[in-house]
């Protein structure tokens, strides 16, 4: 793990000890004195140390240096003894040597605190928030918690002692012990005031903040309940899930405006102190970061990371910050070169961490997902260059304006993921916000419309009242998340439950960008494609889109206004087959339904995307269509789309066109004025030869898709002549007709003919051409649908 420092820290770095042994970096002694300020500036990197309590002291090298006995014992005392053995990796020595020293001398503070943080170290692995089974490892903890208290009794004024006692405590699994560590906090908050020790001064700042924002968490936006009721999620719900919501606010009301606020003033005024104190530290920066960000202060969390960015250059936190900040004020492409610098400053492991692309995937594989890829398990299967190329697919396909310089859906992402680490980082349980189980919804599914908490916890049946606090995300679209947050713990995980559901849920929906006030601002545009077989491999594509200019261009109040449309192709490896970029002047006055664009392209062989957008830059309001086109077969007996438009007509009257290129029809949507014909343009391929010709058969039906109203509907079918053709058979909703050609002997057969409905009501259609060699009874068919308006 590289650690980037300001220039001024690496300056004043002290040289290491060549003959320490690693080891010796596991004990919170050794690294008082040999603190390295790279592990005080960036505590947000993923370290085991985070678990011991000097390993976190903010000292800077120079001080940790000056300062020859952290303890402040004088030489050839019993603990600065022990301390030499400590550094030498002899432990078993230095306990000796101190539970010697406070036989003697049982007021020797120095000698009980350095043998409660062996002790602490000594049992720091077999500790958890279960029961405990070896003995050793409850002796040492019994000893750790019993000598740091005693070393705070014999010493009050030393803050360090409280500091390390309440960490000691913070680290406990049991809310009373992480209660008392309040107190403990507040003890070396008023030790440090009085030594002026500024450092402890910004540390003990700090943990006063944190058990602050413990109680925030457990008292904010608190909802008032009916008869004392909460939350019953039992295995068995009696109460369908998408009703959970109304499941929840039918007993439960918010309280406006939301609670908390006393301990959250107070706790952002801690961390203020605590930067204000020691700016180096990247903890207390990013605590700071969290506080303003939890209350949407997004201008504040801008200039207070645009000063620590400037203050120190190579801090990325500060960068992420702003990258934050200015994503959330939309100010898209500023955020991009805040998360793009930031990104740069990030050694490989921390940047992998942040980006890591299985955050948004299926957590296990589904059928949808192993038949279009998608779910994590897959994910972690593919050779790193695939797992790369998935990822850029994703986030280039699910970019919503190629016409902007920024990928918003990752700029979203990114936030996200920044947001979660600041906002659910637990140091003292060495877990990062984003992998936390709040994080990991927020990444997923973005800030949730309502938040609540409610008095209780909602996993176990038999639970009262004082056990803990439901925390409910409600989301418009229809989720709602339970967590159980415990008292005295910062950490909410989602109910037990619960779990089974919200894994469904994350197997149903990844991921959704419904938050993004860009999302509400794209509008839809309707795009047809038609596919004909070209030469070799290749298929010739006839796209058509109708630009949406009224929400495009509605309400503008000037002359004339640039509209930019953009029409691109992208292959199975993404890579850009073809672009055709224009920019149009209107008059928003004179706008009447949409504008057809039409594109002809030659697509490769196996999947291929287009995208069209069209983008009114002022307003930022834009409009979009992404078609996936499959494989289309290149060989063998079988048909085209079928391309829908005017009334088609053959270029030269004397001969049958062989192309359906060799036709002049204008390429429409699907949409079509009331009364007006339909054109029908289609070709066939490798119909069988019998005396130099094919004989085939031609069905098409007509099916009206909004059942009832008027009795029937009125269709005729012309050629390109404007013959009448066909036999047609017709019910009070069908129309079928079906009739049968002759065609010299050829690879490609085009044909060609009108449908009128001039006494066709409006609504929709469903329309189906089946083409049948008559020599081999071979089918083949292609479905679509058109609207009358």
């Amino acid at each position: 793990m590289r650690f980037v420092q300001p220039p001024e820290a690496r300056r004043a770095a002290p040289a290491p000890r060549p003959n320490a042994p690693f080891k010796l970096a596991l004990f919170p002694l050794a690294l008082f004195r040999l603190a390295s300020f790279k592990l005080a500036l960036f505590p947000l990197a993923p370290f085991n140390l985070a678990l011991f309590p000097l390993a976190l002291s903010p000292l800077s090298p120079t001080q940790a240096t000056a300062q020859r006995a952290p303890l402040g014992a004088a030489p050839g005392t019993p603990a600065a003894i022990a301390d030499s053995l400590v550094l030498r990796g002899d432990t078993s020595a230095a306990l000796a040597v101190l539970e010697s020293a406070v036989r003697t001398n049982f007021k020797d503070p120095a000698s009980w605190y350095l043998l409660g943080l062996i002790n602490w170290e000594r049992g720091r692995k077999g500790r958890s928030a279960t029961y405990i089974k070896d003995k050793t490892v409850i002796k040492a903890l019994q000893v750790a918690d019993s000598a740091m208290r005693i070393a705070t009794q014999l010493a009050p004024d030393s803050a360090r002692y409280w500091l390390s006692l309440s960490r000691f405590n913070l680290q406990s699994g049991y809310s009373t012990m992480r209660f008392s560590s309040q107190g403990q906090v507040g003890n070396a908050l008023d030790a440090a005031e009085k030594t002026g020790d500024r450092l402890l001064l910004a540390e003990a700042a700090d943990l006063t903040g944190m058990a602050m924002w413990r109680r925030y968490e457990a008292s904010a936006n608190r909802a008032l309940t009916e008869d004392g009721q909460r939350i019953q999620l039992a295995q068995n719900n009696n109460w369908p899930r998408d009703k959970a919501y109304d499941y929840v606010t039918s007993f439960a009301k918010k309280i406006e405006p939301p609670t908390g606020t006393s301990d959250y003033t107070a706790a952002l005024e801690r961390f203020r102190q605590a930067v204000d104190a020691d700016s180096t530290n990247q903890r207390y920066s990013r605590h700071l970061f969290m506080a303003l960000a939890e209350r949407k202060r997004w201008d504040e969390l801008l200039d207070v990371g645009t000063r620590r960015a400037r203050q120190f250059p190579l801090d990325f936190q500060a960068r992420l910050a702003r990258g934050l900040a200015l994503h959330r004020l939309q100010r898209y492409a500023d955020a991009k070169v805040a998360f793009d610098s930031a990104l740069v400053l990030m050694d490989e492991e921390e940047r992998e961490r942040l980006v890591r692309f299985t955050r948004i995937l299926r957590p296990r594989p589904t059928k949808a997902s192993r038949e279009a890829g998608g779910d994590s398990a897959q994910y972690a299967g593919l050779p790193e260059g695939q797992r790369r190329g998935l990822e850029e697919m994703y986030w280039y396909m699910n970019d919503p304006l190629t016409l902007t310089n920024e990928n918003e859906y990752r700029l979203e992402f990114l936030a996200r993921v920044v947001f979660a680490d600041f906002r659910w980082t637990d140091d003292d349980l060495n877990l990062r916000g984003a992998d936390s189980d709040r994080g990991d919804i927020y990444v997923r599914y973005g800030p949730p419309d309502t938040e609540m908490g409610i008095q209780g916890n909602a996993t176990f049946q038999n639970a009262t009242l004082t056990s803990g606090v439901t925390i409910v995300w409600a989301y418009k679209a229809g989720f709602t998340f339970f967590f159980d947050l415990t008292p005295g713990f910062g950490t909410a995980r989602i109910a037990m439950n619960d779990r089974n559901t919200v894994e469904e849920l994350k197997n149903a929906v990844p991921v959704t960008w419904t938050n993004m006030p860009t999302t509400a601002l794209i509008d839809t545009i309707p795009v047809r494609i038609a596919r004909f077989r070209a030469a070799g491999d290749s298929t010739d594509a006839v796209v058509v889109a109708g630009m949406p200019l009224d929400s495009l261009l509605r309400g503008l109040d000037v002359d004339r206004v640039p509209l930019d449309i953009d029409f691109r192709v992208f292959d199975q490896f993404v890579r850009v087959q073809g672009v055709e970029s224009l920019q149009i002047a209107l008059r928003p006055d004179s706008v009447s339904g949409p504008a057809r664009r039409a594109w002809t392209r030659r697509l490769g062989p196996g999947i291929n995307v287009v995208r069209v957008e069209a983008l009114q830059a002022d307003s930022r309001r834009a409009a979009r269509a992404m078609a996936r086109l499959m494989p289309f077969e290149s060989g063998g007996f079988g048909m085209s789309d079928v391309l829908l438009g005017t009334r088609p007509v053959p270029r030269d009257a004397t001969q049958a066109p062989r192309s359906w290129r060799e036709v002049d029809m204008e390429p429409g949507t699907g949409d079509f004025a009331r009364g007006s014909s339909v054109g029908l343009l289609w070709e066939a391929y490798d119909l069988a030869v019998r005396d130099g010709t094919s004989k085939y058969r031609v069905a098409i039906s007509v099916e009206r898709q909004e059942k009832g109203g008027a009795a029937g509907f009125g269709i005729r079918l012309f050629d390109g002549l404007g013959r009448a053709v066909g036999r047609a058979q017709q019910g009070r909703d069908t129309f079928t007709i079906t009739f049968d050609r002759q065609a010299a002997a050829a690879r490609t057969t085009v044909d060609y003919l009108s449908l009128d409905l001039a006494e066709s009501p409006s609504g929709t259609y469903r329309l189906r051409v089946e083409v049948l060699d008559l020599a081999t009874q071979r089918r083949t068919s292609r479905e679509t649908q058109f609207r009358i308006r």
